[in-house]
């Protein structure tokens, strides 16, 4: 479920990564770790294109059965702010999904039917990891594993530390764009949806 950070940037840059390098790297890095409250900030600096600043957040409330929700709030220099609120189920699949754009009502949008998360050693054929390291990017310095996805100029060099929530993504590095770490927390994290109640953005039905 690393598919949202990518699918933000594409939104704000109009130039949308190819559906399976996207689908690939977000196969590639697992399921969302974490409990309710984590969240991680990134950069994403795409050639030719704004830069975009992505929140990812688990946000209230607490859910059974492995499933939480998911934000996704997004910045560019030179656009609206906007929102995306996902629904991740037991499996990694998406089960719901609204979007919110400033001074707009929030939008819920039609999904497909859900699909369970790669298996570990379908994950371990889409990436290979190259090596450990040391990374330092604006959020500071992590003792890091390094993966590369993919092969040959259309790969994707990924850099991650357990100790960061969610995929545990510190770096990443493709063909057009780069992804850095700026930020990250364990609680506090709050929706920046407007109240919702009795419009079902809470139900899980």
């Amino acid at each position: 479920m690393l598919l949202p950070l990518l699918v933000a940037a594409s939104a704000v840059t109009a130039r949308p990564a190819p559906p399976f390098e996207a689908a690939r790297l977000s196969a590639a890095l697992g399921p969302v770790r974490g409990k309710v409250g984590s969240w991680a900030e990134y950069l994403i600096r795409s050639r030719g294109e704004q830069d975009v600043r992505v929140r990812l957040s688990l946000v209230p409330p607490a859910l059974e059965e492995d499933r939480s929700w998911l934000e996704v709030t997004v910045l560019g220099e030179r656009t609206l702010p906007f929102a995306a609120r996902l629904l991740v189920g037991s499996k990694g699949g998406l089960e719901r999904a609204l979007v919110y754009a400033l001074a707009q009502a929030p939008i819920e949008l039609p999904v497909g039917e859900p699909q369970a998360e790669p298996s570990k050693s379908d994950r371990h054929a889409l990436a290979r990891r190259i090596g450990d390291g040391t990374v330092t990017v604006p959020a500071g310095t992590f003792e890091v594993e390094a993966l590369r996805v993919g092969a040959g100029r259309g790969a994707t060099r990924v850099w991650r530390a357990s100790r960061v929530p969610l995929w545990g993504l510190v770096r990443a590095e493709g063909p057009r764009q780069t992804v850095e770490l700026t930020a990250y927390g364990f609680e506090g994290a709050r929706s920046v949806f407007p109240d919702l109640q009795g419009k079902g953005s809470e139900s899980t039905k």
